[in-house]
């Protein structure tokens, strides 16, 4: 019998993502009714117009933020990792479809213990990745370590509301529509159970930009989405 991975054991998730990585994006289109792709779109708008030369995309899985990147006029080039060789591959094709292999470039790295120089990159991107690190606080500093001096570090994340109906009715989908939906499309029976029990766990709003700023960041601004669904967390080096 394969080994579950849990929240406690989240070293081994990015096996979760090998098996469901071929139902990934059509489940995200279905479950978020397309609207990770408007929070997506608006990282693009924060990041601003300043050029930037070197990317890195983390947690890349699919690659559909490292595609938007790589799609934007003022950054050079783009580097996504993910330690999911399935969804690494689906992300390659789709890189090539977009004709943007020579600007998006693709391959499996850990952000806990990243294969990258230290002060090479302008930007650093994470969408709905870092709560699935066995260490997130290593990674934040991975992060920090990476960047260049008044680097700027975006990271995009599930968050609880604050309005207790919103709350509520957002604690139902995830604990009952999402997992029961979620697993029987991706045929893993319990890949989208442990979505919702990471997402409960993970700290949000304040508690996460401290551990921002304990890892080396500063001028850390939080922008809820959609009622406070998830939260983009904008800072720099």
């Amino acid at each position: 019998m394969a080994e579950i991975v849990t929240p406690e054991n989240k070293t081994e998730s990015y096996r979760i993502f090998d098996k469901i990585a071929k139902t990934y994006d059509f489940l995200n289109i279905i479950l978020s009714l397309g609207i990770d792709r408007l929070w997506r779109r608006k990282i693009i708008k924060l990041i601003g117009n300043s050029p930037r030369s070197n990317v890195l995309d983390l947690a890349t899985g699919t690659a559909d933020m490292a595609i938007l990147l790589g799609k934007t006029e003022n950054i050079s080039n783009v580097l996504g990792l993910d330690m999911s060789k399935e969804m690494i591959s689906i992300g390659k094709e789709k890189v090539l479809k977009q004709s943007l292999d020579r600007k998006v470039k693709l391959d499996i790295g850990n952000g806990m213990d990243l294969p990258v120089e230290s002060s090479s990159k302008d930007l650093v991107t994470i969408t709905f990745g870092i709560r699935n690190f066995g260490d997130f606080k290593k990674g934040l500093r991975e992060m920090h370590r990476v960047l260049v001096p008044k680097g700027q570090c975006v990271i995009m994340e599930f968050s609880l509301p604050k309005n207790i109906l919103i709350r509520s009715v957002y604690l139902f989908y995830f604990r009952n529509f999402l997992p029961f939906i979620g697993n029987i499309i991706s045929k893993d029976k319990m890949a989208y159970s442990y979505l919702n029990e990471t997402v409960e766990k993970f700290p949000y709003g304040k508690e996460f930009s401290d551990e921002m700023i304990n890892a080396g960041f500063s001028e850390v601004a939080i922008h809820p989405l959609t009622f406070g669904i998830a939260s983009i967390y904008v800072a720099k080096k």
